[in-house]
């Protein structure tokens, strides 16, 4: 293994560690979880404060995050699709609010990062690309399903904008299919007509129906 590819598969495993442990980590326990012996954590890093400090680069990049998307296999159902993929992102955004607050934003978090946010685009293309074998049941681009996907999910997510009351990943997925209003039946009152029924949902699910309306 190259020194680069020793460096990330470092950094890989040392995310997960820096979540549980903070700085309090221990070279021990990082050598551990990447399987290597502490002295090649030294090799490759100058210290623990780089090693720590270049994790946390990597892992916002989104590199890993969409890695993992496009690691989805494509004969998944469109339902476990999505909640896969807002399953992920949860996790990673749940993962760099931890490594931030780890990191203290202003100490030695890299100087691109903290000019610019994060690239969204790779992880919007990676979601377009995967949800692609399953345009017949979108009622919108597989590109657009994305960015409902990626941005809904997130401020679900965020600690600042739930106010710590953070959306379960079922629910989004269900939301994100289905929506969030009833459902009428077909047998409803008189009252329920085309001209005066609301909207089957309040806000516009991006999967087709089934079946196309069969109104008069």
């Amino acid at each position: 293994m190259g020194r680069d590819e020793r460096r990330a598969s470092i950094m890989d495993a040392a995310v997960p560690l820096l979540v549980q442990y903070g700085r309090d980590v221990t070279s021990k326990q990082l050598a551990e979880a990447a399987g290597v012996a502490e002295g090649t954590l030294y090799s490759v890093f100058q210290d623990k404060d780089e090693l720590i400090h270049d994790s946390i680069h990597r892992h916002i990049e989104a590199t890993s995050m969409v890695d993992a998307i496009r690691g989805i296999p494509e004969s998944t159902e469109l339902d476990d699709v999505i909640r896969a993929i807002v399953e992920l992102t949860q996790h990673r955004t749940e993962q760099i609010f931890a490594l931030v607050a780890i990191l203290g934003f202003h100490e030695r978090t890299p100087e691109n990062v903290k000019r610019r946010p994060p690239d969204n685009e790779p992880v919007i293309q990676a979601i377009a690309d995967t949800l692609l074998p399953h345009r017949d049941r979108l009622s919108v681009t597989p590109r657009r399903a994305a960015q409902f996907i990626r941005y809904a999910t997130f401020s679900m997510t965020h600690p600042l904008i739930t106010n710590g009351d953070i959306v379960p990943a079922d629910e989004i997925s269900a939301l994100l299919l289905h929506g969030f209003s009833a459902r009428a039946d077909a047998g409803d009152s008189p009252a329920s007509t085309d001209e005066h029924r609301a909207p089957t949902s309040v806000i516009a699910t991006f999967t087709a129906p089934p079946t196309a309306p069969t109104h008069a």
